[in-house]
């Protein structure tokens, strides 16, 4: 039955599927692994496909909308990220992933995760819990997701028509989740009065990554 299941890593980088088939080779186990960077070659596959997911891939597409359309063809999804943002673990955890991986850890990790995974069985890691632990956390506490995810592209550059047509939002609406978005971190004293303060805001809360400008 091992020999029908298949690993597909889902990830911007093709080097970091070859990386995960020489690990589950290197550890005997008797899975096909391939690699794909979008969701649109994995079929549906009852208890026989697992799918090891970047959180962030090229098409713009959120770790939620993946997770879930997985979801829908009842494939379980092993998240193997850099874990630099704690939102996208967070929203990640939320759609439903059984484990939380990081790229910088022990291929032994990522192999224990996909086989806990074909068993439909969640695997709790340290990531996972300082993810979740979030008592702390503005975006969650003061954010709403639109709000993230507006935050997110427009902190990073993108202009508020750019933002629009990837959120589904007008301009206009963009402009006025900004406003709100600026209201909230003055009101916590944290200035977010042009876009470089946003992007520092972003930075500062996990949104984005200082390392992607």
């Amino acid at each position: 039955m091992d020999k029908e299941r298949s690993v597909i890593v889902v990830d911007d980088h093709e080097i970091i599927g070859k990386g995960c088939q020489v690990a589950f080779e290197e550890a005997g186990v008797p899975w096909n692994v391939r690699y794909c960077d979008g969701l649109r070659d994995v079929a549906k596959g009852v208890g026989k496909t697992v799918v090891v997911l970047d959180l962030r891939l090229k098409d713009g597409s959120t770790p939620s909308q993946n997770i879930k359309a997985l979801a829908r063809r009842n494939v379980p999804v092993v998240v193997y990220t850099s874990a630099e943002n704690p939102v996208l673990v967070r929203e990640a955890i939320r759609a439903g992933a059984l484990a939380v991986i990081r790229k910088s850890g022990s291929p032994k990790e990522l192999v224990d995760a996909v086989a806990a995974a074909f068993e439909g069985v969640p695997t709790a890691t340290l990531d996972w819990a300082a993810a979740v632990d979030a008592d702390d956390d503005f975006v969650v506490q003061h954010l709403t997701p639109t709000e993230a995810r507006v935050l997110a592209c427009y902190a990073n550059g993108a202009k508020s028509e750019r933002v629009g047509r990837m959120l589904g939002l007008s301009a206009n609406t963009v402009n006025t989740y900004v406003a709100r978005i600026r209201d909230k971190y003055r009101a916590a004293g944290r200035p977010a009065d042009n876009r470089v303060d946003l992007f520092r805001r972003a930075a500062e809360d996990g949104l984005v990554s200082y390392w992607e400008q």
